[in-house]
C-alpha cells in the first residue's frame, strides 16, 4: 500500500493470533517503539475485534531467501558478510538492548529484508516473545522456555 504522504508500505493482516487484546495492544506498543537501523520499523497499525492489521515500512528487494535461493541472485562474499553483520546487530539489539527484552522465535532468510543497497532488517519480530527486565534479570519463568547452561 501506499501512505498518504506517499510512504509505500507493507501490510501484515494477523489471523488467529490467540492472545488477548490487552497484550495485542500491549505488544504493539513495544514493538512500535523500537529503533535500530537493523529491524524492520512498525508504521502504524489498526484492530477491531475480528481483524489486526500491522503496516511496517516497505523494502525493496524483498525476503533474503529469494536472492539466496534463486539463480539470479548471486551475492559476494563481502556483500553476504554484511548481511549476516547486520542481521547480528539486529537481533543483538532485540536481546540485549531493547527496555523490554523481544525474543524472534523465527529466524530464518524469509525474516530477513533487504533494502535497496543489500542492507538487511530483521522482520516478523512484532508478535515474538516479550520479556521484562527485572532490576536486571531477564524474566523467563512461565513462558515456555528455560535456561541454558553458560549464558548470561
Amino acid at each position: 500500500g501506499v501512505l498518504d504522504d506517499e510512504r509505500v508500505v507493507a501490510v501484515k493482516r494477523l489471523d488467529g493470533i490467540l492472545q488477548g487484546d490487552a497484550e495485542f495492544w500491549a505488544e504493539v506498543s513495544v514493538i512500535g517503539n523500537i529503533n535500530h537501523r537493523n529491524l524492520v520499523k512498525l508504521w502504524g497499525f489498526c484492530a477491531d475485534n475480528e481483524h489486526k492489521l500491522l503496516v511496517y515500512e516497505y523494502l525493496e528487494n524483498g525476503s533474503l531467501d529469494k536472492i539466496l535461493f534463486t539463480s539470479d541472485g548471486e551475492l559476494g562474499l563481502e556483500q553476504r558478510y554484511n548481511i549476516a553483520l547486520g542481521t547480528a546487530k539486529g537481533l543483538s539489539y532485540l536481546h540485549e538492548e531493547c527496555q523490554e527484552w523481544v525474543l524472534h522465535c523465527d529466524v530464518k532468510p524469509q525474516n530477513i529484508l533487504l533494502d535497496d543497497h543489500l542492507e538487511p532488517k530483521v522482520a516478523d519480530f512484532g508478535m515474538s516473545k516479550l520479556f521484562k527486565d527485572i532490576h536486571g534479570i531477564r524474566d523467563i519463568d512461565g513462558m515456555g522456555f528455560s535456561k541454558a547452561r553458560g549464558t548470561r
